[in-house]
């Protein structure tokens, strides 16, 4: 990002303000912090629209009433019931995509954490835990709903940014007094929010010979043994911080046990898919092959079904990259869905 002015242009700029001396005070301190952190200064909700290059009255309608700016739908989840998901229209859309550009991406990410994170992925969470005796996995319970307001607006009041421009960027982040599971910058800033957390928690491991990494809010424990008294302690740091534990789907794995991170089997030398999921995949794949793509998008009635099978295909290459019925499956399909687009 090109930053547009200098301080000392700022200096004049606030200076041949109208401003009484200690508005112009408190404003030469904003700016100098937000130049220190790396991230644009904002003055007000007109320099913000402008930022955004969008219209004074759109970015007001986004911040005072957000849930005007979001599409709402349920998906069903495993273990039965909805997960309430969001999506944000263009406009506010755009506006998020901003803000992770230019000022979330400057925050710093604990190396624990690989969702969310460029060149880090849920493979990687995994394999690092490979060869463990004992694993402790801990889920963590409504974890977009769980960061609130508070949390978000100071986050962006450490890097510079006034209580009403921190307030403006907050709303326009949150919906119903929380970050929601859709918008484009929940993920980023439950990273920034949880790397305190991760910090304290990679400690507290290092200092017992234990392995830490959290894929969103999936934190995995392993070593050659997990004391009761660390996972009390763990448990404790996590709910200390204003999360629950979501004890249906955390779990202490002993010796010999096979062990699941994220819908990943980890082995004693290497990362796979379960089995179930395999032979789930191996079907779809036998079944293109031998009826078509027109067959099996009619059966299914989904036009995007090729689209989710290279998904599955490529997820479990992620897992396995060297598995050649895998790459030679994704080459196959991928050439007759482009024979099929041409047909």
């Amino acid at each position: 990002m090109k930053v547009e002015y200098k301080i000392s242009d700022w200096e004049d700029l606030i200076n041949e303000s109208s401003l009484t001396k200690k508005e112009k005070v408190e404003k030469m301190l904003f700016i100098k912090k937000a130049y220190d952190n790396n991230v644009p200064v904002i003055l007000d909700l007109d320099h913000l629209s402008h930022l955004f290059g969008l219209k004074k009255g759109i970015v007001a309608s986004m911040i005072n009433s957000s849930q005007s700016f979001y599409r709402e739908f349920k998906i069903p989840k495993k273990r039965g019931g909805y997960r309430d998901i969001v999506t944000p229209y263009q406009s506010l859309l755009e506006a998020q995509q901003w803000i992770i550009e230019h000022i979330l991406s400057k925050f710093k990410v604990h190396d624990a954490a690989h969702a969310y994170v460029k060149k880090r992925n849920v493979a990687m969470n995994a394999m690092r835990h490979i060869g463990c005796d004992e694993m402790l996995k801990i889920d963590l319970k409504d974890f977009f709903p769980s960061i609130k307001i508070p949390r978000v607006r100071e986050l962006f009041n450490r890097v510079g940014y006034s209580k009403a421009v921190a307030g403006y960027l907050t709303k326009l982040c949150c919906l119903n007094g929380s970050i929601p599971q859709g918008a484009a910058t929940s993920p980023m800033i439950s990273n920034i929010i949880l790397n305190s957390l991760d910090r304290r928690l990679y400690v507290l491991s290092k200092n017992i010979g234990v392995k830490y990494s959290r894929y969103a809010d999936d934190l995995v424990f392993s070593g050659e043994h997990i004391p009761h008294e660390f996972a009390l302690n763990v448990v404790k740091n996590i709910e200390d911080y204003g999360f629950n534990i979501n004890i249906v789907k955390s779990r202490h794995y002993k010796s010999q046990q096979r062990k699941m991170i994220t819908g990943i089997v980890v082995g004693d030398d290497n990362i796979r898919l379960p089995k179930v999921k395999r032979r789930e995949i191996k079907k779809e794949v036998h079944y293109l092959k031998k009826f078509g793509v027109l067959d099996q998008v009619k059966r299914y009635n989904d036009i995007y079904y090729i689209d989710r099978v290279l998904g599955r295909l490529s997820f479990w290459k992620q897992i396995e990259p060297d598995n050649i019925y895998v790459l030679n499956s994704i080459k196959e399909i991928k050439k007759m869905y482009e024979e099929f687009l041409k047909s």
